[in-house]
């Protein structure tokens, strides 16, 4: 869970029998300014978007304490006011909404050691955003009030614009996900 306003992210075992949440040796730990949004990816790490900082943080979870580590480079640069980050199905790519430059910045995943690498991604106005399992990114536009769809190239990384995209959606659109 990523906590706003004190630049942190708590992290929690889960009781298998109740869901009750214990927070786990070390938590909270230190994150960026304004972190915004988190993922995990399945092979044991874990990002957050610092929008005030404009990068995102890595940590790589300790499998028997649950205890994060601030991945080596970490935090790696975004764009302008970096809300949202998702992982794509095949856990290769990072995407991440970058609110005021207009723009998703797409990331390689080394999966051995968590680092981020930038590789080409675009996109207008984004604020969040969802990837479903087909291989297709949404990110809901907030000002225009628009979703913007693109498909992943499986081995690059890069978005492209799916045709007819941006699509129509409400006023002031949010938060977007896939069913």
């Amino acid at each position: 869970m990523v906590n706003v306003l004190s630049t942190s992210v708590s992290a929690y075992s889960i009781s298998a029998s109740s869901g009750a949440l214990t927070p786990v040796p070390g938590s909270p730990f230190k994150a960026g300014s304004d972190s915004y949004g988190v993922a995990t990816h399945p092979a044991g790490f874990v990002y957050v978007t610092n929008a005030y900082d404009n990068n995102v943080s890595a940590f790589s979870i300790n499998a028997r304490s649950g205890a994060l580590t601030q991945v080596q480079g970490s935090p790696f640069a975004a764009h302008s006011w970096p809300t949202a980050v998702a992982i794509d199905p095949s856990g290769r790519f990072a995407y991440v909404t970058n609110y005021d430059s207009n723009d998703v910045s797409a990331y390689s995943i080394n999966t051995s050691s968590g680092a981020l690498t930038q590789v080409p991604g675009s996109g207008r106005g984004p604020l969040l955003m969802a990837i479903d399992p087909a291989g297709f990114a949404y990110v809901t536009n907030q000002g225009p009030g628009t979703v913007s769809a693109y498909t992943i190239n499986a081995d690059t990384g890069a978005l492209k614009k799916v045709s007819g995209s941006p699509f129509k959606a409400g006023i002031s659109s949010f938060g977007v996900a896939i069913w």
